[in-house]
């Protein structure tokens, strides 16, 4: 069950309505960690802000950008993030059995070196809060120095997500599955 209320927009501050329309305006919808971030506004608008950059205005390609999202969410056992971006992921190219993988949480059978440097930046840094020399060199021959520094953008603005997510109990959208993991770090 849900560990929080969606604000009615009668029931808004003036703060509040303005920072839930410029989500609707920029997302299409209030969803994800946006219906409990909308109670402390000012934070919503900051999230949307970073999230905003780190989703649409990043150089990192949509195939690689989702996949990064989703390894986040996976990490995390945030269910929502899941669901949305793993599907996200498949439809910007990432193969069927790597998602899976990410799912079962087991290291992908990589095809292509870029992802393989993504992930394993990014499980470095998840796991052990720092990334050793020879992965950094790896990911930064796939993305550059500017794809490195969205790539951060993309973890710090996702694992906020993901905790907001797994804190407050926010539900997977109706008619999704739950996925078959636990909610937080397995």
């Amino acid at each position: 069950m849900a560990r929080y209320k969606p604000l009615s927009p009668d029931r808004m501050t003036a703060e509040q309505k303005a920072v839930c329309d410029d989500l609707v305006r920029s997302r299409g919808s209030v969803r994800g960690p946006f219906p409990v971030m909308l109670h402390n506004p000012g934070l919503a608008a900051a999230a949307e802000k970073l999230g905003g950059y780190a989703r649409f205005g990043s150089k990192i390609e949509p195939r690689l950008l989702e996949f990064a999202v989703s390894v986040v969410g996976r990490f995390w056992g945030a269910h929502v993030e899941w669901v949305a971006h793993s599907r996200l992921a498949r439809e910007a190219g990432i193969d069927p059995p790597v998602i899976k993988a990410l799912e079962e949480d087991r290291r992908p059978d990589f095809v292509k070196a870029d992802e393989e440097a993504v992930y394993d930046f990014l499980t470095s840094l998840l796991h052990t809060s720092k990334v050793d020399d020879a992965t950094y060199a790896r990911c930064l021959e796939a993305l550059g120095e500017r794809g490195i520094i969205d790539l951060m953008a993309t973890v710090t603005h996702y694992t906020v997500v993901s905790m907001t997510l797994n804190t407050f109990r926010v539900p997977v959208p109706e008619g999704a599955e739950t996925p078959p993991f636990g909610p937080g770090r397995q």
